[in-house]
């Protein structure tokens, strides 16, 4: 069972304090990191905000195209097969290549295609809070990886 962190909707109640946020410098320079050491380049980090819940980048390269998404709170990435588009929920995660060890090193967790399609129901979301809840039985996820990597407002 996985448990879901605190932190992991990007929502917090109005008496909580604001969540701490993930570093974004330390997202991109692991994606330099990696991005040196397969010969490939960074595309512009778009960055989390209101919406969605999580920082994008494509790294590109001789062979490689990957959509690397770090959420905005839990210092997780995952990978996905083709850039999210706005709104829509993501569906096409993927396994974290081979040269992804950068980001562990960078203080990342790297999330598996298993974890993120885990049913909600599965996972263990005790650390959530109130105010998570109330969005996620608003919204009404279906996945582990619909409840990280969203774009609710």
């Amino acid at each position: 069972m996985i448990r879901v962190a605190r932190g992991a909707t990007g929502f917090w109640g109005h008496g909580d304090d604001p969540l701490s946020q993930v570093d974004v410098v330390a997202f991109k320079t692991a994606c330099h990191i990696v991005a040196r050491s397969i010969r490939a380049t960074v595309g512009e980090v778009t960055p989390a905000g209101v919406t969605p819940s999580f920082h994008t980048v494509l790294i590109t390269g001789p062979g490689v195209r990957s959509t690397v998404l770090c959420h905005e709170v839990v210092p997780v990435v995952a990978f996905a097969a083709s850039p999210p588009q706005a709104g829509a929920p993501l569906a096409d995660f993927t396994s974290p290549p081979a040269w992804a060890d950068a980001f562990e090193l960078g203080g990342f967790q790297l999330l598996e295609v298993e974890e993120l399609s885990m049913p909600l129901a599965a996972a263990d979301t005790s650390e959530l809070a109130e105010a998570e809840l109330e969005q996620v039985r608003y919204w009404r996820p279906s996945t582990v990886g619909e409840l990280m990597f969203n774009w609710w407002d």
